[in-house]
Formats: structure tokens, C-alpha cells, sequence
């Protein structure tokens, strides 16, 4: 016993000594992200229910203007709502009755989704959310009818 002790202490000594030298490498910068990480503009969400039953109270509109929800459009309901700097947006929407609905997910670039609950309604569900594209951003969306269609053609 006392042979296989000094053997696998002797091993273990060695190993050590032959071993690599252990170096700390600084961790690669993250990889840019693809399209715009602004979140701010204007969004329309598609909410759907996948448990329970609720009053529609997930806006089908909102605007986020300096990374807090603006404004929103679609259900008569009191909003609040921010996004942070990596795109974790976090809402909550109020209707009359006091049906609550919190919302959070993740919007980046033109995309977005994530999950919606209420405890008030015992109900919840998915989201999906897409950018909708500003008619000055487009310089096509400004010509006549006509002229737009044969500027896409090309």
C-alpha cells in the first residue's frame, strides 16, 4: 500500500511539473450585432393566449421612445414600460377592472418576442413583435403609385 501511495504521488508530481503553464486570455469582444440595436420607433405585437382566457389587453401598437413605451394603440389600457440597453424590454399593461398583464422579452434589431402573463386573469401566453417601417425611411414609399411600383421592379 505504502509503494501505491509514493506511486501515484510521484505521478501526480510529475504531471504537475510537465503540465502547460496555465495563461489567462482576455475574453473575445463580442461579436456586432446585425441590424439596428435601437429599439426605439414603432412596433406592432402580436400576442397570443396559450393559457386561460383574457380580455385583450396587449396593445396590437406601441411606440418606444428614449427606451420607455410612448405611447400604444389597439385596447384601452394604461401602459408602462422600458427597454434596456441590450434589448430586454419589460411592460406592463393596465385595463379598467384592474386586469393587469405583464410583458417581457426581447426586441432586437427589426424582430422581437417573448412571453405575457396576468395573475389578475390566471391567463397567459406568447408575443411576437415586429419594426414598422417609417414612409420617410423609405424614399420609395414618397413616389406616386406608379413610379413606386417600377422603382421595385428594378
Amino acid at each position: 500500500m505504502r509503494f501505491f501511495v509514493v506511486a501515484v504521488a510521484a505521478s501526480l508530481a510529475a504531471g504537475g511539473a510537465l503540465a502547460k503553464p496555465h495563461t489567462h486570455r482576455k475574453p473575445a469582444a463580442p461579436a456586432a450585432a446585425t441590424g439596428p440595436t435601437d429599439p426605439n420607433g414603432s412596433w406592432s405585437i402580436e400576442a397570443t393566449t396559450t393559457v386561460g382566457e383574457c380580455p385583450t389587453l396587449i396593445p396590437s401598437d406601441l411606440t418606444v421612445a428614449d427606451n420607455r413605451i410612448a405611447e400604444s394603440t389597439g385596447s384601452r389600457v394604461a401602459s408602462w414600460g422600458y427597454v434596456d440597453e441590450t434589448g430586454n424590454i419589460v411592460a406592463r399593461f393596465t385595463g379598467e377592472g384592474q386586469h393587469v398583464v405583464r410583458f417581457h422579452g426581447l426586441l432586437k434589431g427589426a424582430r422581437g418576442s417573448g412571453a405575457w402573463s396576468s395573475s389578475t386573469d390566471m391567463c397567459g401566453g406568447v408575443w411576437r413583435a415586429e419594426r414598422q417601417k417609417s414612409a420617410l425611411s423609405s424614399p420609395v414609399a414618397s413616389l406616386p403609385d406608379e413610379a413606386a411600383e417600377a422603382a421595385r421592379q428594378r
